[in-house]
């Protein structure tokens, strides 16, 4: 980590920045957790964003640019690093986690309804039709260049810790996409 904000001292914040994704991110964090963060934390999160940000030399903050707090050392915020991994899944997998929680709901539904065989035509075709839906997910998801060709994950200060994330959190949707359509698969005969 050292080594890694060495590179950012002498790096001057191009102050035509727009971190607007970085104060999104940051009232997201402070409402999830019902915390403030003081304004000394503030300030040094958001230097340390600015200068990965400028390093990068991107216009606007990026998602891997948000990285860049867990290099600050700090003792306000507890279990911060975890805060923040949680956090940043619900905005970085917004839609993901969106479309996967309304699968799990009806596939609880039509579990109910299947169990009791009462589930009817058209919610076995309902079922058949997310099958196909959820397999071209799988699909995406599984491709390398969604990581590789992700705009949002280049970064020589960052990259790695949020392409570890972005790995680690695609593996986990992947299994959930399977388990549904696993269950979708058979509800649909």
């Amino acid at each position: 980590m050292k080594k890694i904000l060495a590179k950012l001292n002498n790096t001057e914040i191009d102050k035509k920045i727009n971190n607007k994704v970085f104060r999104d991110f940051i009232k997201f964090f402070e409402t999830k957790f019902s915390l403030k963060i003081n304004h000394e934390l503030y300030l040094e999160f958001e230097n340390v964003v600015n200068k990965v940000a400028t390093y990068n030399k991107h216009l606007f903050i990026r998602q891997s640019d948000l990285f860049g707090m867990l290099l600050i050392e700090q003792n306000q915020i507890e279990n911060f690093e975890e805060k923040f991994y949680e956090a940043i899944k619900d905005t970085m997998f917004k839609d993901v986690i969106m479309y996967q929680n309304l699968n799990s709901d009806i596939k609880d539904d039509y579990e109910i309804k299947y169990n009791n065989k009462t589930l009817s035509l058209k919610e076995k075709e309902h079922a058949n039709q997310l099958v196909k839906w959820i397999k071209k997910q799988v699909e995406i998801f599984s491709n390398e260049k969604l990581i590789e060709d992700n705009p949002q994950l280049k970064n020589a200060i960052t990259g790695d810790l949020a392409i570890n994330f972005f790995k680690q959190q695609n593996e986990i949707f992947i299994r959930i996409y399977k388990w549904h359509s696993n269950v979708f698969e058979i509800m649909g005969k």
